[in-house]
């Protein structure tokens, strides 16, 4: 049997306190621990726009807003007493290094540790596209760039010529139409940046050509806490697992492919069941030769839709 648990947070939405505060979601963090934060709700009143809104005000991505409520669609209304909920309860990629940016693109966060505050800040990021992947592995900040201009890398300007936009331009100013906002950081894996984004609705999707963007008001947060030499790590981790007070909880997402042809053999099934079985062989009695079948039909159904928040799994 698996159920979640949760701790609810009831949270009113309106328009009045739309982006009120800066900061990202902001946890206190003692080094070790696995698992932060609580899953919360809202209720929709009538001064809320929409869903984008709704995902930008409390610090969350649009897919994992999405994949956290079925209920809602593209085009859903958000009427009136509509509850949402918010998955602000997170399991760790890795154990978080003090002063270190860390980003999972499976799961399209980004997290820094302040080991001087104690605290933990995790911002909903955009990455790179299919066919457009964000670099993976160890790397460092080599550049901070305020108001920055855009020198269009020449694979941009091929796929924007391939798509049409012929007369697309080499160089971009610092002003309202440039994608990197008014904050970019440099990254040694060359070209790649982490930077802002002249369209906040696109944060928490895959939506660029390999680097991380995050909302205006969180990436000038991250801007001052970073420095040149700062190390950056990129992970790809679908998958996470913790054990705490004896329940083991479980956070997954639909594996982040890089390329077309990976999407086009990707066989859903066969590595939800691969996640399954490595989760009994890692947190039960079972060996690989004795693990029941039914067992893992049992849990992959459960979890054959990802909801972007850690499951209770109470009996294996």
């Amino acid at each position: 049997m698996c159920r979640i648990k949760v701790h609810l947070i009831l949270i009113l939405v309106t328009l009045g306190s739309l982006f009120s505060s800066a900061q990202a979601r902001v946890y206190s963090y003692d080094g070790k621990s696995r698992m932060v934060g609580n899953l919360e709700y809202a209720i929709v009143d009538e001064n809320c726009n929409n869903i984008h809104d709704l995902a930008r005000q409390y610090n969350v991505g649009y897919d994992a807003l999405m994949s956290a409520n079925p209920h809602l669609t593209e085009d859903s209304d958000l009427k009136p007493g509509l509850m949402v909920y918010i998955p602000n309860k997170v399991i760790l990629p890795k154990t978080i290094k003090p002063n270190t940016v860390l980003v999972n693109i499976a799961e399209k966060r980004l997290f820094f540790y302040d080991d001087h505050s104690h605290q933990l800040f995790v911002y909903p990021v955009g990455v790179g596209r299919v066919d457009h992947p964000s670099p993976l592995g160890k790397m460092s900040i080599t550049l901070k760039r305020y108001k920055p201009t855009w020198h269009v890398p020449k694979g941009v300007l091929a796929e924007a010529r391939e798509n049409g936009y012929t007369d697309h331009p080499t160089i971009m100013r610092p002003g309202p139409d440039n994608p990197l906002g008014q904050h970019a950081i440099h990254l040694s894996a060359q070209t790649y940046l982490i930077h802002s984004t002249n369209n906040p609705d696109l944060i928490g999707t895959r939506n660029t050509s390999g680097c991380i963007n995050l909302y205006p008001e969180h990436i000038a947060e991250l801007y001052g806490k970073v420095q040149v030499k700062t190390p950056v790590e990129i992970v790809n981790s679908p998958l996470k697992t913790v054990r705490r007070d004896g329940v083991l909880y479980v956070e997954r997402y639909t594996p982040l492919l890089s390329y077309s042809d990976d999407v086009e053999r990707f066989d859903a099934v066969a590595d939800l069941r691969s996640d399954v079985r490595g989760i009994y062989l890692n947190h039960s009695e079972y060996d690989s030769k004795h693990l029941p079948e039914a067992k893992v039909d049992k849990l992959a159904q459960i979890m054959q839709n990802p909801v972007s928040y850690p499951v209770a799994i109470v009996d294996l």
